[in-house]
This record gives C-alpha cells, structure tokens and sequence, in this order.
C-alpha cells in the first residue's frame, strides 16, 4: 500500500473512532479504548486477503479468506484421492492441488466418503448419504450459489428424446425396485453396483446395465442449466442377476441398477445391448455450476441469521466447536454485474480456551460472523478436529504451525494435540484458471 493510501486510510479510521496501526505490513484494527476485536488484514494477491482476528476476553481466534474470484483467485475442490475412501490431510490435499490456499472441506462418512452433494469439474461424484446444503460455482468462480441443491437426473433414449427414467441415487444408496442408482468408478471400494459374489437362495437380483461414454460432458446449450453427455449400453445381463455387475475400465463409465421385483416393471431391464443413452444432471437454480461441494447446516439465508441454536440436550455439534464455513456476498449469484462478488471462507478455533487461546462458537455466533462480512448466504462446513486453514505463502505473522510434510503453514491451530486430521477434500483457492472441465464445459 503506497504511503499516501495508508495515510487517508487512518484519517478516515480515526473520524470513525477506530484506530489503525501497520503491524508487519498489515493494518491492525481495533478500539481506541479496548484491544477487543484485534485484527491484522494481509493481502495475499491482489485477490485474496487473509484477515486474523482475536478477541482475548473470550478468548477467540478467527481467520477469514476474503476472495474477489477472477484471474488470480479461483475457487475450486480438491479431493483427498481419486475415489473412495479418500482420506488425506488438508494441507497436503491443497499442496498437491497447485492452491494457494485452503480450508478442510465437507463432512464425511466412517467409510471416508463425502456426506453431501459433490460435483467436480462438471463430473458428478455423489448425490451424497444424507440431505443438506450445498455451495456451487462456475468453472470461472465468478457465479456462486448457496442453498439445498435440488439435483435432478434423468436419462432419455436417443434418438427420440423419450423419459427412460430419473436416477435417485448416484454413487450413495442402494436401489429398489421403484428407483434408479448409478455407479461409477469414484465409488471405488466403498460405493459399489449392489449384488453378493457367491449369492444365496434369497439374496435379491439386481436389474444392470453398464453405459460407457460416446462423447464428453457438455452443457445442454446457451442457458447452461443441464450438464449432459451420450452413452452406449455395453451390458445389460439378461435375466436379472444376483451378483453385481462391475463398472469396468472405461473412463466415464456408468453402471445404473434397480432391484428386479415381479411386480414392478423394471426399466433398466429394458435397456439393451447398443440403446443409446443420453443423461442430463441438473441443478435448478443454479445455471452454469460445474463444482458443488455439500456442507451441513444452513448459518444466514437471504441475510439472515437462521444458525441452529444450541439447547439442553441438543448434539454436541450445535455446542462450542472448532467451526470451517463459508459464505457469499450477494454479488456472487444475482444478475447485477454492478454488484461485486466475494467468496468468504472462514475458520474458528475451539476446545483451546484452556490454553488461553480459543474455545470455539456455537452456530448462531458463527453466522453473525459472516453478517458482519456483508455475507448474505452461509453453509457450515465439517468442524472440530478437521478445521485447518492453510496458506502456501509463510509469513512469521501470520503463521501457528507448520504441517511435517510439504509446503506452506497453517494459519489456525488445529484442537488435537496431534495436529490435522485428514479429511475427504478441500475447498481451495488457485493462482489461475481452473482448466480442469471439459472444453465443452469452460
């Protein structure tokens, strides 16, 4: 910051009764009287700013990415591994993924699989094990959404365009006979086609069909509001087996399934061997997302504080925690090119107050964090243990701990004495455009 800047900055802070002191190269902010909140802004690129704030008397320690998506600050999802289980430590997750920087991402399963929604570079990966909340964004991160996704997945008959039936499932729950599961490769050892290698008398049989790519993922057309792509049926065991029927090598490729029911008509029986297949993924409301990442419980809505309270004899998540969220500012997702958009991540200390250094927020608190930021719409992310921010450019200032292995410091102090815990993925900043997408998909 030139000097002439930074002296109409403190002329400015002083009229407003704030006084503003350079620490390291940053601006500390605080009160005149008392030292609570105390916060140091660095910026990181002409994009990313990193803010650190404390409020000893709690005591609390919180850090905030501030992101103006475009040319050097993208948002992205890096995950721990190609397919489940995927497990990895955060820091590690965003070293590999070229970011420079990163929060842990979404909660997961024993089973190291996502819990929520997730779609990566425009190819699905889950429609997750339990309903909740999403964040969306363009390849560009310059639209962002958040909300409850409402995904819908439906596969018709080419050439005729004929409704052959919706997918319910998509590397998550097992089928029945009245709904659609697909499975692909990224469900790896833990979310597989259903049936028993060496089946009983009563195990069940399972209707499949493997589809394998004609063509890549592209947008439906100029709205953007459906990712398609073209399938050949390269399988379809006839009659319904009880063994499972696997996905196979092909890249892309595709197993949908339902349990074979002599009272229900099936319709991936009726599939056959060289039927083309096309199957659309959408996400309404949400035109041009190509990355979406679940998240837990909903903290502000349309500017709103609408955090789930913590009462007597609630669970311990809605109590004191280490907190990882994120939130929108309204710029983000309406049509007004006037409005400017920023992309908040945010992460919150706890389990640390006897040490004098953070005890963690309940949610409610943690929304009015991300108020206070303008933000109009928020989604927690996974917490406690897992909450990691990490950053790959050091700085003594700013730095808590160094992970053992690879580069960069995080920013926080994780709550387990044993320092990060690995996580599925993360949510990641890169110093360039994300060119992971189809073309068809940029």
């Amino acid at each position: 910051m030139d000097h002439g800047r930074r002296r109409l900055l403190r002329r400015k802070a002083v009229g407003a009764g704030i006084v503003l002191a350079t620490v390291g190269g940053a601006l500390a902010v605080g009160s005149p009287i008392a030292a609570t909140p105390i916060s140091v802004r660095y910026g990181l690129n002409p994009q990313l700013k990193l803010i650190t704030t404390r409020v000893p008397e709690t005591p609390l320690e919180i850090r905030k990415l501030v992101v103006k998506p475009g040319a050097s600050a993208v948002p992205d999802i890096a995950p721990a591994a190609s397919r489940y289980p995927m497990y990895a430590l955060p820091s590690r997750i965003s070293a590999n993924s070229g970011a420079i920087a990163g929060v842990n991402g979404d909660f997961g399963t024993k089973l190291r699989q996502p819990s929520h929604d997730l779609m990566i570079d425009g190819e699905l990966w889950t429609t997750g094990q339990t309903s909740g909340t999403a964040i969306a964004w363009s390849e560009s991160g310059r639209s962002i959404y958040i909300g409850r996704p409402q995904l819908r997945i439906r596969a018709r008959a080419v050439p005729s365009g004929t409704a052959l039936f919706d997918i319910a499932e998509w590397n998550a729950h097992p089928p029945t006979a009245s709904r659609v599961a697909a499975y692909t490769s990224r469900g790896g050892a833990v979310t597989v086609p259903p049936g028993v290698a060496n089946p009983g008398k009563w195990d069940p049989a399972w209707c499949a069909a493997r589809l394998e790519p004609l063509s890549s993922p592209r947008w439906n057309g100029t709205a953007r509001t459906s990712i398609v792509r073209t399938y050949t049926v390269s399988e379809q065991p006839d009659p319904c087996p009880q063994t499972p029927l696997d996905v196979g090598t092909a890249p892309g490729a595709v197993v949908v399934a339902s349990e074979y029911s002599k009272t229900v008509a099936n319709k991936v029986q009726a599939l056959s061997v060289g039927d083309t297949v096309k199957i659309a993924w959408t996400y309404a409301g949400w035109p041009g997302v190509t990355d979406v990442m679940g998240a837990g419980q909903m903290l502000v809505d349309e500017g709103v504080n609408v955090a789930p309270p913590y009462v007597t004899g609630a669970p311990y998540i809605l109590n004191y925690n280490p907190r990882t969220a994120v939130g929108i500012r309204p710029g983000c997702s309406d049509t007004d090119t006037a409005t400017p958009c920023r992309l908040f991540l945010m992460t919150v200390d706890g389990r640390q107050a006897s040490t004098d250094w953070s005890m963690g927020v309940r949610l409610p608190h943690l929304a009015d964090l991300f108020i206070e930021s303008g933000a109009s719409m928020a989604v927690n992310l996974d917490g406690g243990g897992s909450t990691t921010m990490w950053l790959r450019q050091t700085d003594p200032a700013y730095c808590q701990v160094f992970p053992s292995v690879g580069v960069g410091c995080l920013v926080q102090r994780p709550s387990q004495t044993t320092g990060e815990r690995a996580t599925r993925s993360a949510f990641v900043v890169l110093p360039a455009a994300d060119t992971g997408a189809p073309p068809r998909l940029r």
